[in-house]
């Protein structure tokens, strides 16, 4: 099974039998059998008719919604998220300042634990292994006094900026992982203003995608993250549990793209409103990728498998008193 993106502009999608079609005007452009569809990804001026809208739902299928340039919307989704209980539960740890700290400390401690990983376990060349401009030892070594130092905070707010200050760290040595043309300098976004930033938000966004649906199926409250609190509008728990999956996962597939050239500069557009972003060839390669990456097993999981058993985790943490632990790149 996979996820089916739908980019083009215009286009219309309906059910033909037991086929998901994509048409536009007199033309087919695309035709999948329902049965091998997970979840439909739809871009910009897209249209879905009732009749594949209904039958979809009735699978439990979502459906995505992106803005053209990849910013995500909302979904539509059956009724399947009926445990009221963990919901119930979920409430009174938010609410338990204590046990919200325990949870949020550990998802910063594991997300610094996998920016550590990701440094140390790159191939550095013999220059950087000891160079007077920059070692990257420098940056593992302060990544770990932040480990030191978070564990002496006492705040929501206190163990936010340690989060913040080790992605300043990490991302001073992710930026000297690049090797191809397009180079990156530094994290910048809403909208991205190269393509390096262009395809880390894009990643992360399916990332955020992909870990609401698992939370959804398994029923928790999406909107109440421990870590990342309560905003209008945000999926602060998504935003919680992909902390630790953002490097290993997100950020390699990104280096991946493009030192191996898979992108270039000419799979990207600019845009006033939009920034930088993926043109429909770049689009295209994106997306075989990522579900390419996202579906390969790693000593018998995917990251998908990964991050539901992360998912699992927190809910036996929730209601059986289990201590949380989070997934570690190892």
């Amino acid at each position: 099974m996979a996820v089916i993106y739908i980019r083009e502009q215009g286009a219309c999608v309906h059910k033909s039998n037991l086929q998901l079609s994509v048409q536009k005007g007199q033309h087919i452009l695309k035709k999948v059998p329902l049965s091998y569809v997970e979840q439909l990804a739809v871009f910009g001026n897209v249209q879905i008719t009732t009749q594949l809208m209904q039958y979809l739902l009735q699978q439990g299928i979502e459906i995505h919604y992106f803005t053209y340039g990849g910013n995500y919307l909302g979904c539509s989704k059956g009724e399947h998220s009926r445990n009221i209980f963990l919901r119930c539960a979920q409430y009174e740890i938010f609410s338990d300042m204590e046990k919200r700290m325990v949870i949020a400390r550990a998802l910063v401690e594991g997300k610094i634990r996998n920016q550590l990983a990701v440094i140390r376990k790159h191939r550095w060349n013999a220059s950087e292994e000891c160079s007077e401009k920059y070692n990257w030892r420098d940056d593992a070594e302060s990544l770990e006094k932040q480990l030191e130092l978070l564990e002496k905070k006492d705040s929501i707010e206190a163990i936010m900026g340690i989060e913040g200050l080790a992605s300043t760290i990490y991302f001073q040595s992710y930026g000297r992982m690049f090797k191809s043309e397009l180079k990156f300098s530094g994290r910048n976004r809403r909208p991205p203003r190269d393509p390096v930033n262009a395809v880390l938000s894009l990643t992360y966004t399916f990332l955020t995608r992909d870990m609401c649906s698992i939370l959804d199926i398994q029923s928790f409250e999406t909107y109440l993250g421990f870590l990342h609190g309560i905003r209008y509008g945000r999926k602060s728990l998504a935003l919680d549990l992909i902390e630790v999956f953002r490097q290993p996962a997100a950020d390699r597939l990104v280096l991946r793209l493009f030192n191996k050239q898979i992108l270039t500069k000419y799979d990207f557009r600019e845009d006033d409103m939009e920034g930088i972003y993926l043109n429909e060839d770049g689009f295209q390669k994106f997306c075989y990728e990522y579900e390419k990456w996202m579906s390969d097993k790693r000593n018998g999981d995917s990251w998908r498998t990964l991050m539901r058993r992360q998912a699992q985790m927190l809910r036996e943490t929730i209601q059986c008193g289990m201590v949380f632990q989070t997934w570690k790149w190892e």
